[in-house]
């Protein structure tokens, strides 16, 4: 199995493609709450909820414009294939029905963690509805955990929410650190732990978006430019006509 071929280089021409491309084709823009890096300088896993293909790029480029750390991400190796680029960014594979691989990408990303980087995982296993309730993790997030007397966990969520817009917008909120030592641990209660503080992030946030659909609250701030639909561009014309005959 293929480790990450992490590149600067095509980071840097990729996020700068998806920013004012893909993302801004297909979304009104990016908003964000919280601080990517955490304040402890220790190993450091990241754990995020996983509802759209999507998921993957848009904390790829949350992490290059605001963090100071080196990522890492487990992906599934049938993905990884298809889309071979995504080596290039970070990512690294995992087959989950090989015993085997799974223990290798475990150990990937140990020794990633170890080495001072941060290591990114979508603890489902595969792509849910956001509104599934509750959430189910697998056992690699526990086993990671366990592996550190240590470890900080930074639970990440994100939701995706049209309101008015034709476009949707993504927000994605970057929780509070949890100081964890996993070696005194059970992996059941690791499980347990791991699933709690991501599923009350995940009903905080999206009760937030509820409440607040137009994120006017300044705890978001908006990460990309906002992308004009075709909404949009009818409003304006509506605008410019009555101008127009105004005079």
């Amino acid at each position: 199995m293929k480790e990450s071929d992490k590149s600067r280089s095509f980071r840097r021409i990729f996020s700068l493609y998806l920013e004012r491309y893909l993302l801004h084709k297909h979304f009104r823009c990016v908003m964000m709450k919280g601080s990517v890096d955490p304040n402890e300088k220790l190993p450091v896993l990241y754990l995020a909820n996983h509802s759209s293909w999507w998921d993957g790029l848009i904390i790829f480029l949350l992490t290059e414009k605001a963090s100071e750390l080196d990522h890492y991400m487990m992906m599934e190796e049938k993905q990884l294939k298809q889309y071979a680029f995504f080596r290039k960014l970070g990512a690294f594979p995992v087959h989950k029905e090989n015993l085997k691989s799974v223990k290798q990408a475990l150990m990937t990303a140990k020794k990633n963690m170890q080495a001072g980087g941060a290591v990114w995982l979508f603890p489902q296993g595969k792509i849910m509805h956001q509104d599934v309730r509750p959430l189910e993790l697998e056992g690699g997030a526990s086993f990671l955990v366990r592996q550190f007397e240590q470890v900080v966990v930074k639970p990440v969520t994100l939701h995706y929410t049209f309101n008015q817009f034709q476009k949707p917008t993504v927000s994605v909120v970057f929780g509070e650190e949890a100081l964890v030592s996993g070696g005194a641990l059970r992996s059941k209660e690791v499980t347990y732990m791991l699933s709690g503080l991501l599923e009350t992030q995940l009903n905080a946030h999206q009760e937030q978006v509820i409440a607040d659909p137009d994120f006017s609250n300044e705890e978001f701030r908006q990460m990309t430019r906002t992308s004009q639909s075709t909404s949009d561009a009818f409003d304006s014309f509506k605008k410019w006509v009555k101008t127009w005959r105004s005079f």
